[in-house]
């Protein structure tokens, strides 16, 4: 969803002082972002999905990703697009759930992806409800792997409503004795549905970074805090990090990777070291991503409230 947002920003402009555009520091979480992707994604569904139900095209990427990456997975593998007796995996870092939600609704739509893992950290609702029924709300604790950390994932209501066949009285009953009480407990039936399709993993920090070197160091890649978050969990869920070729020799698993490590300097420094980082970011870091270290930043805008006005 950054992509275009990113090419707003930063395509033909110098950002010198005559007038090129320029970053505020506060760029991912300022006013500019929600409104250039409103912008961007008014377009898309105006020319593109005009029976679009409003909101529900944020599901609209990870879902089609999750197609993208099921077929990519099936030609490496040499298996049929389609063919249900061979489903392959999902690992998904999750915070809100929204990757998940689309990896389900692709499901639900015939695409052959067997289990949908969830990779968690010690902020964990969505481990508890996958593995005992509990959603109950805990305060959020402070991990290195912070963009995961949710109190409560608002996408569990869409996979609610999918896993209950689209249920929509009780679906508002569940939500209604949530937002009531913080906690919802699913009854044995519907935890037990819930389970056919998903699995999950709590990963700690510790977890998190020794997984990221295993995986630096058995496969030269060196992921950021949320995809080890992931990498960890398909660890302790069972798969094994091998050179495969074809399904027939195990069961296929993706893992998804979120972003690059390029953005999180402070949690790669703890997993890896300082020398290990100063040497990635000397070889590897990207491009795009020194070209935005490079931009010219401004101080973010302050909206004062006029006085007397409510």
């Amino acid at each position: 969803m950054d992509w275009p947002i990113k090419e707003t920003l930063l395509e033909n402009h110098d950002n010198d002082a005559s007038g090129g555009r320029a970053f505020c520091g506060i760029n991912s979480y300022n006013i500019g972002r929600p409104l250039l992707q409103m912008v961007h994604f008014v377009s898309l569904i105006k020319y593109s999905l005009n029976c679009l139900v409003a909101n529900s095209y944020l599901l609209v990427v990870p879902l089609v990703v999750k197609i993208w990456i099921y077929l990519r997975m099936a030609e490496r593998l040499g298996i049929e697009p389609g063919d249900k007796n061979s489903m392959i995996d999902m690992v998904i870092p999750t915070g809100a759930m929204g990757n998940l939600t689309g990896g389900y609704m692709a499901k639900q739509l015939g695409v052959p992806i067997g289990r949908l893992c969830a990779g968690v950290n010690i902020n964990d609702i969505t481990h508890r409800v996958i593995e005992r029924g509990e959603f109950h709300r805990k305060r959020i604790q402070k991990t290195l792997s912070d963009a995961i950390n949710i109190e409560v994932p608002y996408n569990f209501e869409r996979i609610a409503f999918y896993t209950t066949g689209c249920n929509c009285a009780l679906i508002l009953e569940w939500m209604t004795v949530m937002e009531r009480t913080q906690q919802l407990t699913l009854e044995k039936e519907w935890h037990e549905r819930l389970k056919l399709d998903f699995c999950s993993a709590r990963v700690t920090d510790d977890e998190m970074c020794e997984a990221l070197r295993r995986v630096r160091a058995r496969l030269n890649y060196i992921a950021d805090p949320h995809t080890a978050v992931a990498m960890a969990a398909a660890m302790i869920i069972g798969y094994a990090f091998t050179e495969v070729s074809s399904a027939e020799e195990m069961m296929p698993v993706v893992i998804l990777a979120t972003a690059s490590p390029c953005k999180f300097q402070e949690q790669m420094t703890v997993a890896l070291g300082q020398d290990e980082w100063i040497s990635w970011k000397e070889h590897h870091f990207p491009i795009r991503a020194h070209k935005t270290l490079q931009t010219r930043e401004i101080e973010p805008y302050y909206f004062l409230q006029t006085e007397g006005a409510s």
